[in-house]
């Protein structure tokens, strides 16, 4: 994993190996742990979106779907703490919208408010990127398999409307694909869930100075800490790598966060804390809080 942290984007080659990389160590991971699984039917209690608007945990895309004509609602509010350079990014609100368009496919659309406060500019406001996204599951969990379930995720984004608090350099379009994986297995009277996703990620490519490839990695397992699987634990690691456009926000990093989540049926409540590793000379380590609701209509 070190050699992930060291990659940088030189053409399209290396950043596609990287994305590779990525995805099969997603794969991987859940290919490993889901061998232990039970047969039994698994039901959980909810499967509410991530601070992106899909389905998954806080960061973490799973491969599961919205239920068909279900539309959920999340609001999520995002901070980040940086000494140095010394600055405080806020998203609030970052607002989604996702609905399930069939048995195996949700749409989302998204949007955020973002502000950034420095002691150098004071505090500069602006929209984040403007996002929709599409996730289709490939191949849905079969019990009597350890093959994960897979989902195929497709993105595109505009630029937002501050070129100073440009959260990922996107200036004018932006898009993704990607593959989500991930397997729910039975643990004691528990259900514990066990996703990935990988993603590359293009901007701006019709432009030779403004344009980026790079690869992003998330891994996150879910675990119930109450007898009525309601209050759960998560945890999630993240990797993105092969950037070559540096933002104000800095560019390659790693990241771990720990959340709780509280769900009912149609409505979920979850907090998480994250610690950031920037990969990039002159910006220290940061840390971050993130808070999210969301409800299903």
């Amino acid at each position: 994993m070190s050699r992930l942290f060291r990659m940088k984007t030189r053409g399209p080659f290396p950043v596609f190996a990287s994305f590779f990389q990525l995805l099969s160590t997603s794969l991987l991971v859940v290919l490993l742990i889901a061998p232990a699984a039970g047969s039994e039917e698994l039901e959980m209690i909810n499967r509410p979106v991530n601070t992106s608007g899909l389905t998954g945990l806080l960061a973490t895309t799973g491969p599961f779907t919205m239920p068909y004509k279900t539309v959920e609602i999340g609001m999520a509010a995002l901070s980040e703490k940086s000494t140095t350079p010394d600055y405080s990014l806020n998203q609030l609100p970052s607002v989604t919208v996702t609905a399930g368009l069939s048995e195996k496919s949700e749409l989302m659309l998204g949007w955020s408010y973002v502000q950034r406060i420095t002691t150098d500019s004071g505090r500069e406001r602006g929209t984040g990127n403007p996002l929709i996204a599409w996730k289709y599951m490939l191949l849905p969990q079969v019990e009597t398999s350890s093959l994960p379930s897979l989902a195929l995720i497709l993105g595109a984004s505009g630029g937002g409307s501050s070129k100073e608090i440009n959260l990922n350099g996107i200036d004018h379009w932006g898009a993704r694909v990607g593959i989500a994986a991930g397997r729910e297995i039975t643990w004691g009277d528990h259900i514990v869930g066990i996703y990935a996703d990988g993603q590359l990620v293009v901007h701006d490519l019709n432009n030779e100075n403004q344009r980026d490839r790079y690869g992003l990695m998330n891994v996150g397992i879910l675990f119930p800490i109450s007898k009525y699987r309601n209050l759960q634990m998560m945890v999630e690691y993240t990797v993105s790598t092969g950037i070559d456009r540096i933002t104000p926000q800095g560019g390659d990093y790693s990241a771990i966060l720990y959340g709780l989540r509280l769900v009912t049926e149609r409505f979920n409540l979850s907090i998480g804390s994250s610690f950031i590793r920037k990969q990039v000379e002159g910006f220290d380590n940061s840390n971050g809080v993130i808070g999210m609701m969301s409800f299903k209509l």
